[in-house]
């Protein structure tokens, strides 16, 4: 199994717009630095076929930059754009594709996918938490988190089920995808404890600046003791922000061993 960060920025990406702070200025000034980076996606593959995790609106960009295989399977964690959005820029390569593009998802999810989406020639899968399947060999997992505050906070462990995070397994590998959260239920702790590779989300890394008026995260260094207790041989993070005010080199230098900050392009295994 394979994967390759296609996209390792947040909701803004980096530069972000209208910005002068001191990261988009020089990732503007080196869109080939590690500092440029486009919306959340990565590609899983392996020698029997190919799928998204994300569909970001970078997603044209991406597919070009990085010469991707045709893809036409998509697992989305949730319904904000930065996750989505790249669903019409796929409009046309979905009409020609003799069968829909199969996106896989909530039921909260696809209902804003029904709505918004409707025109497009997709086949979409609502997935349940815990329930177990595969696709090209690779056994995925759907696991509920707590992203949506005012939604979720007073949902409990055993309802749970608006945003996913994906554990893929495959030959003796285990890899932990989790997009945006503030805060992850014991069962699903449980599933991704130990994990070869855990993927978190690094929205809000070096900062607890955000914390009150953002709550639909983690934050600085709640993000480092959460990843720590998971136990994983190695963590990646994505979505990261120009809101640390941190280049890519400055940031990865406040992680632990072992720690490491994707930058589009970049291959985890």
């Amino acid at each position: 199994m394979k994967i390759t960060v296609l996209g390792s920025g947040a909701w803004e990406g980096i530069p972000a717009p209208f910005c002068s702070c001191k990261v988009c200025i020089l990732a503007a000034q080196d869109p080939a630095s590690k500092n440029n980076r486009t919306r959340p996606e990565f590609l899983l593959e392996n020698a029997n076929g190919a799928f998204l995790l994300e569909m970001s609106p970078d997603i044209r960009l991406q597919s070009t930059k990085f010469k991707l295989p045709p893809v036409t399977d998509v697992f989305i964690s949730h319904w904000h754009f930065d996750h989505l959005g790249g669903l019409r820029e796929l409009h046309s390569w979905a009409k020609r594709i003799s069968q829909p593009l199969n996106v896989y998802c909530s039921a909260a999810t696809a209902e804003i996918i029904e709505k918004e989406y409707g025109y497009i020639h997709l086949s979409v899968k609502i997935l349940r938490p815990f329930d177990q399947f595969a696709l090209f060999g690779i056994m995925i997992t759907p696991l509920p988190v707590y992203h949506m505050f005012g939604q979720d906070d007073a949902v409990s462990e055993k309802k749970l089920e608006n945003t996913f995070a994906y554990l893929c397994e495959n030959n003796n590998t285990r890899i932990a995808y989790l997009a945006d959260y503030y805060r992850v239920p014991q069962n699903t702790l449980d599933r991704i404890q130990d994990v070869d590779v855990l993927i978190a989300d690094g929205t809000y890394l070096s900062t607890h600046e955000y914390k009150k008026i953002k709550p639909n995260h983690m934050h600085g260094d709640d993000i480092l003791r959460f990843t720590k207790g998971i136990g994983a041989k190695a963590v990646f993070y994505h979505s990261i922000s120009h809101l640390t005010r941190k280049t890519h080199e400055e940031l990865q230098k406040t992680l632990p061993a072992a720690h490491v900050l994707t930058y589009d392009g970049m291959r985890l295994l």
